[in-house]
């Protein structure tokens, strides 16, 4: 256990020790939030979406994403009533960053672990996201951006439109 201890802490100090911001830490924090269209089936419906998402600076150009997040939407039956998709999710992913005078523009492409539920259908597993994205004040310090993500989910797929902001340090 302490060899596997020892080992992991080497691997984050070499990993922390690489990055490319000698003087600040390459971390950064943040929420985002938006409207999306979630398609289910044949159906299709406007929800909303937010998200909680760290960020990894590995070099100038590329970073690791990760974070939590959910999304919802009512669906209109045939019988007049209304159910509910609910799907929460973990994107991991790698985002290439193109900077700019002003910010970055960025794409980012992975993975999301989710589980879907609507009504008394859940839906688990591992499905593909991409988002594009511009991001104002790439340096340390308070960043805004606004993205655009598409995500499957299994039975649901996602397009979102985000408007986010960060803090790096």
């Amino acid at each position: 256990m302490t060899k596997r201890l020892s080992l992991a802490t080497l691997c984050a100090g070499m990993l922390l020790a690489t990055t490319a911001q000698a003087q600040t830490s390459p971390l950064s924090i943040g929420a985002s939030a938006g409207i999306t269209d979630v398609r289910y089936g044949t159906q299709t419906e406007t929800g909303h979406t937010w998200e909680i998402n760290g960020t990894l600076r590995v070099t100038d150009y590329t970073s690791l994403y990760s974070g939590y997040g959910q999304t919802s939407a009512d669906f209109d039956n045939s019988n007049g009533t209304e159910t509910t998709l609910t799907s929460s999710y973990i994107p991991v992913g790698v985002q290439i960053n193109v900077p700019m005078s002003m910010g970055n523009v960025y794409l980012r492409g992975g993975g999301n672990y989710y589980q879907t539920k609507f009504g008394s259908d859940k839906d688990i597993g591992w499905g593909a996201t991409g988002t594009v994205g511009f991001e104002l004040q790439p340096t340390v310090g308070p960043k805004m951006a606004f993205e655009f993500t598409y995500a499957d989910r299994g039975t649901a797929e996602t397009s979102s439109v985000n408007v986010g902001t960060s803090i790096g340090f």
